[in-house]
This record gives C-alpha cells, structure tokens and sequence, in this order.
C-alpha cells in the first residue's frame, strides 16, 4: 500500500488528517488499492477479517449489513454475492467509483446501497443495521477516531454485532523505540495517539483502550484479536506467487497468534467483534 507524504515513521504530530486531505489521498489510491489483494500479505489480511466476518454473519439474509469506509468493495461485493443486502460507503468518491464498476460487472449493483459518507457523521438512523463492520482501517484513519465509534455504535441494533479493526498502540511501539525511543515512549505512556500503522497516518489503540472505547458505547466485547501479517519479512508480504502448503501454514500461524490472549496487543492491528446490548 502506498504512503502519503505526510505519514512517515519519523513523525511524532499527534492531529488526525483533514477530511480533504484524506479524501485526496484514498481518491489517488483507488485505482491501484485492489493490487494489495493479490499478494501474499494481502491474501492474509483477508483470510483474517473473513474468518471472524464469517463467524458474525446474521442467519437471516434480510439482515442489514453496513460496510463503513468499505472503500472499492472488497467485503460488500462478496457479502452481495452470499444473497445479503448490503450499505457501503465510504469518504472517497474514487474509491466508489472502483467499487460501482466491479459490482456492475458482477450483476451486483441492486445489492448495495452506495454512499459517500464521514465514519464520523453517518446518515443513518439509530439501530438500523444487525452487522457493522469497519475493517481495514477506517476508525484510526477518521478525522475523529471517538466519534467514529459512537456513530458506529449508534447505527448498530440492539443484539447486533460489529466487528472492527484499529490500529496496534504497541506495535508503533514496537516499530519505533529503536530509531525514534522518544516517540516510542510517548506511545506507550498513552502521552501520543496518532502515529503510522499498517493502514496511515492515524489513531492508534490498545486493547484496553479499544475495549473501553467501545463498551462505554453500549457495546459488549466478544474478543480482541491481533493480525501478525506486518511481522512478516516485506518480500514475504509483496510476493505475489507462493505455495499453497506455505500459505497454509503461515494462516495458521497467524490465526492461532490472533487469539492468543498474551501477545493481542503486539499485533500491527487490533480486530475487535463485539455485540451491542
């Protein structure tokens, strides 16, 4: 994924992107954002955020499903295809433009409602939907991270689930004490909350700091995963052909790390499912 200008690891600014600002960049990404996909790296970040999707998924095809900061459709086309009706949106219009084509071309487009949105200001009414998922990014990349959550909590029915992903306080940690230690102390004393992760520049969570956020909204957690797929050598990540018994046994690395309790928080992104009550 590429990086903007201003999302270096040298920086230590603790102010979220404006929304012109990020709108530019995810507009300037759109066409060649899918390419991710078709790498190894990103064949795990899918295999993941599929798996604990999977798991969230209402019984009832009538449910209605949000896709917040779904961004070219990567999850709203596949859920359209499994016979849901899906709410995509997203604040880049070029994004969605890239997720019309590929769903007109799938004979999809009556699927999905399309929406050009702010995760922080959604236009929709309270309780409305029984599955919210924002996944790769879109909380820490907002221009207010908090208030992204409450909306989000807001939309979602009681007894709906959501499943979101941020990103990892200490993996930043992690990342930077051996080239930026005073960076990486503000980070872990919670002293800095905007730092590049694996999505951008953007808010940065703990666990706990994740679970509190979220269950002061009226959302009870169900779990807390950690995604390892950064720790992985960057030529490993960009690869674009690989074995399958390879493939096989890196997944179940990843998935057996992601629900170890003991190292969660060390994960370059936090995966939280959860259930509102």
């Amino acid at each position: 994924m590429m990086l903007c200008a201003r999302c270096k690891w040298d920086m230590a600014e603790d102010t979220p992107g404006e929304i012109e600002d990020i709108q530019k960049e995810w507009d300037e990404r759109s066409t060649s954002y899918d390419a991710y996909f078709n790498t190894f790296g990103g064949k795990l970040d899918e295999y993941l955020r599929w798996k604990l999707i999977k798991e969230s998924l209402p019984e009832d095809k009538t449910a209605r499903i949000l896709d917040a900061g779904g961004g070219t459709g990567m999850v709203a086309l596949p859920l359209a295809g499994m016979g849901y009706a899906v709410t995509l949106f997203d604040l880049s219009p070029g994004q969605l433009r890239v997720a019309e084509e590929k769903l007109r071309k799938h004979e999809l487009s009556e699927a999905v409602e399309i929406i050009e949105a702010d995760i922080a200001e959604l236009p929709f009414p309270d309780e409305f939907f029984d599955l919210v998922l924002a996944v790769r990014g879109p909380i820490s990349l907002a221009t207010e991270p908090s208030k992204a959550v409450v909306e989000l909590s807001r939309v979602t029915k009681r007894g709906g689930r959501i499943c979101v992903d941020v990103s990892s306080r200490y993996w930043a940690v992690i990342r930077k004490y051996g080239r930026d230690p005073e960076t990486a102390l503000k980070l872990i004393r919670s002293e800095l909350d905007h730092v590049h992760g694996a999505h951008g520049f953007g808010r940065v969570f703990s666990p706990e700091e994740l679970e509190e956020t979220f269950g002061r909204n009226g959302i009870t957690v169900t779990g807390i995963y950690g995604d390892f797929a950064y720790y992985l050598p960057e030529e490993m990540r960009k690869a674009t052909k690989w074995e399958e018994r390879s493939y096989n046994q890196v997944t179940e690395i990843l998935e057996r790390l992601s629900r170890e309790s003991s190292v969660t928080g060390m994960g370059n992104d936090l995966i939280l499912v959860g259930e509102k009550y």
